[in-house]
């Protein structure tokens, strides 16, 4: 299997966080096709856990599933920033608490069609030391979960970054692999 060949590629501005970008590919079989792909850039999401072991989660409105949802902490790498500086940044900025210990879970593919460099944290030992410093436009409030809520809002769907969780659930033992 090789990878397709653009024949074109046109990027469309939809918001400061957000580009699409139509490529024209070549297909394997010789037909031409569209495909709209997502640009984000770099980003991080943290599974936050107090020293009480309850999840720190940033309840915010979401206009694509359009409601409330309680999310992991996150958001942009800033250009020339480390992933895990731009975590404990997110973690801090959004819910006012600072990491006792970071882990890095590794990286995510957002999606087939979106090229998000996703990376994923779990934090420990978490402290409220800080004000929330929101972005103009982020609108959060700060909730503290237990952890078997938090798992049964997990196998709900009720949740973007899933997959970080899972993660982190997985390396806390909570889930086991086979």
């Amino acid at each position: 299997m090789k990878p397709w060949k653009a024949l074109k590629r046109v990027v469309h501005a939809h918001s400061p966080y957000k580009k699409i970008e139509d490529v024209l590919f070549e297909l394997p079989n010789g037909r031409e096709a569209t495909f709209s792909l997502s640009h984000i850039g770099k980003v991080v999401a943290v599974m936050a856990l107090t020293r009480d072991n309850r999840v720190i989660l940033a309840r915010q409105y979401r206009p694509g599933p359009d409601r409330v949802l309680d999310e992991l902490p996150g958001g942009s790498v800033d250009e020339g920033e480390d992933p895990e500086t731009a975590a404990h940044r997110e973690l801090l900025e959004e819910t006012g608490y600072e990491a006792g210990k970071m882990i890095p879970l590794g990286r995510f593919l957002e999606g087939a069609y979106s090229t998000i460099d996703k990376h994923g944290f779990l934090a420990f030992d978490c402290e409220p030391r800080a004000k929330q410093q929101l972005d103009p436009n982020e609108f959060i409030e700060v909730i503290l979960k237990p952890l078997p809520d938090f798992f049964t809002q997990l196998r709900a769907g009720d949740s973007t970054d899933g997959e970080i969780a899972w993660a982190a659930l997985l390396e806390l033992g909570i889930v086991k692999a086979p």
